[in-house]
């Protein structure tokens, strides 16, 4: 009796141990993400084709390509990947019909979900960081030696890859976010759509009055990804800063989503929300 009384006091307190197991639970899931078969399958898939497609046209593999491949790939398919493994990992639980299980962890529900925001971090998060890395150094290499060997642009700028970093990590924090909030079997391609038809939606740039929209896509604005006039205006940095609040408004909104503490949090996301808005507002031209 005194043992089952110090685990439902306990649940909701922050000691070392919950941290210590939420931290745990965190790298579980970013491994659970990463070799997700639905990610490791199209990951595969884009590579046998890239592999194809260079055997085909009698390329050698050289520094140019493979920053091509890493960039290329990360821009149009990464991120909708993370947000389906994801999103797929978040739900297991409740398609599984698990849930009833997990209710009797010591760990309560929204301290499972900082654990599955911190898998984010510990899985994609890593791999972006990786990712980025390896292309900046690639970069650094190529401008070095003129920009041999490309085809098309110099090297991205540090600032564009950090961008697009970060969009890797809030496809996935969305996907916490919106698994967490939209319970319905149709809720995984819901949000992919969201997800495309609303980045698609805010970067076009012929349609904004003011060329303002594109700035407020979940996207990267760089010339080097755009060849559009809003794109050669405004702030690069203060747009990263605003791509890191979406990041935590899409945290504080699965914070949310359990009533316990609510009060609370709402005055976090109120905070977060407030320091996006201007983040926003100074990355404008």
């Amino acid at each position: 009796m005194s043992t089952a009384t110090s685990v439902a006091t306990g649940r909701g307190v922050l000691t070392h141990s919950t941290w210590r197991a939420m931290a745990i639970l965190g790298m579980r899931e970013g491994r659970r993400i990463i070799v997700s078969p639905v990610f490791l399958l199209v990951l595969g898939f884009f590579l046998l084709m890239g592999g194809v497609e260079a055997v085909a046209e009698v390329k050698v593999p050289s520094a140019s390509t493979l920053y091509d491949v890493i960039t290329f790939f990360s821009a149009l398919y990464l991120g909708l990947l993370v947000y389906i493994s994801t999103h797929l990992v978040t739900s297991s639980a409740r398609r599984t019909k698990a849930e009833p299980q997990l209710a009797a962890s010591t760990l309560s529900a929204r301290q499972r979900n900082v654990g599955l925001s911190l898998g984010v971090l510990f899985g994609p998060g890593l791999l972006a960081l990786v990712l980025m890395v390896t292309a900046a150094l690639i970069g650094n290499t190529l401008a070095l030696t003129g920009f041999d060997g490309f085809d098309r642009e110099p090297p991205a700028a540090g600032i564009t890859l950090v961008q697009l970093g970060l969009t890797l990590i809030g496809a996935g924090l969305f996907a916490v976010m919106w698994a967490n909030w939209l319970r319905f079997p149709g809720s995984l391609p819901l949000g992919l759509v969201v997800l495309v038809v609303g980045t698609v939606w805010l970067a076009n740039g012929d349609r904004a009055p003011l060329n303002t929209w594109p700035w407020f896509a979940p996207y990267i604005t760089a010339p080097e990804w755009f060849d559009e006039p809003w794109a050669l205006t405004g702030s690069q940095h203060w747009h990263a800063a605003y791509l890191v609040g979406l990041c935590a408004l899409a945290f504080c909104a699965t914070m949310l989503r359990e009533r316990e503490g609510r009060a609370r949090w709402l005055l976090v996301t109120g905070a977060v929300l407030a320091a996006t808005a201007v983040a926003g507002g100074l990355q404008l031209p």
